[in-house]
């Protein structure tokens, strides 16, 4: 069960970072694609430690690899697209609302 409490911590932190990124850009266009220069060093920090903590918390579920590899690699890349996906449509977001904004 120290896994999942991992992986809801990871999750946390990520969109923690997101939020703090998102601060730093208030009233202006985030870059989608490119990383974001202005974002702070503690957002920065918080994205790795997020990061760290979700790939920790799968890879406790390992024992129940064994039995099911492609559970494996559907969850690794289930984490991996909805973190991708999720700082994507947050910057798309903040953008549209720049641009109707100004």
């Amino acid at each position: 069960m120290g896994w999942l409490v991992l992986v809801v911590v990871g999750v946390v932190l990520w969109w923690w970072s997101l939020a703090l990124t998102l601060a730093a850009y208030q009233g202006e266009r985030m870059p989608m694609w490119t990383a974001a220069r202005k974002a702070p060093r503690r957002a920065i920090a918080l994205r790795a430690v997020g990061a760290g903590a979700l790939v920790l918390g799968t890879a406790m579920t390992a024992p129940a690899w064994a039995s099911s590899p492609w559970w494996a690699a559907l969850s690794a890349t289930t984490a991996a697209v909805l973190l991708a996906l999720s700082a994507l449509v947050v910057a798309m977001v903040h953008n549209r609302r720049v641009a109707a904004g100004s």
